[in-house]
């Protein structure tokens, strides 16, 4: 028997970048970095949970897409990204600040006074402080979060079958709920 799997193909990854990379070239951008896990896990197959750990994704207007993670998360990265590259850093609270780190790879890949971001810097979540992109650069990136859920809303075949195929589990999960549910009954 064979096994199968329902997954979005590295194909797919790679168009939805090819139409972020026409909208940097488009916009004149020299790149954009994302940190929103849904927007990375969008465009590169690559899922986490944000923690107070920097996590970003990197596209220049070349078209190079890197990944950059804390050390802990460089396997998991490099096996499951759809990727150029991953960069890491060590973790924090170590020195220099992963943002700086961040900065300094931006920099490597020829981002320059314009670029795009879905937000100025890693968010303050689960304690972690830490300086903007602005802050960084010295520019403001251009916000780019619309073209972005332009791009998401729109289902491709395999997200549709994706869906059909949540729905199909969900439905079972609550006939099975709803088959031994008894009042005064624990899930033990």
């Amino acid at each position: 028997m064979a096994l199968t799997s329902i997954q979005i193909t590295n194909e797919e990854y790679q168009q939805r970048a090819d139409a972020l990379l026409a909208t940097i070239q488009k916009e004149h951008l020299s790149g954009v970095v994302l940190f929103d896990n849904y927007y990375i896990l969008y465009y590169t197959g690559f899922a986490f949970v944000p923690t107070e750990r920097p996590m970003a994704f990197l596209m220049n207007a070349k078209g190079q897409r890197c990944l950059f993670v804390p050390r802990l998360e460089l396997e998991h990265a490099q096996a499951n990204a759809n990727i150029d590259q991953v960069e890491y850093y060590i973790e924090y609270p170590f020195q220099p600040h992963p943002m700086e780190i961040l900065n300094q790879l931006m920099k490597r890949l020829g981002f320059g006074e314009g670029y795009g971001a879905d937000l100025d810097g890693y968010p303050w979540i689960l304690g972690f402080r830490g300086p903007t992109l602005s802050d960084l650069t010295g520019w403001r990136p251009r916000r780019i979060t619309g073209f972005i859920e332009d791009q998401m809303a729109v289902k491709s075949p395999a997200e549709i079958a994706l869906i059909k195929e949540s729905v199909k589990w969900g439905h079972l999960a609550h006939v099975l709920l709803q088959r031994y549910t008894r009042v005064g009954e624990s899930e033990t």
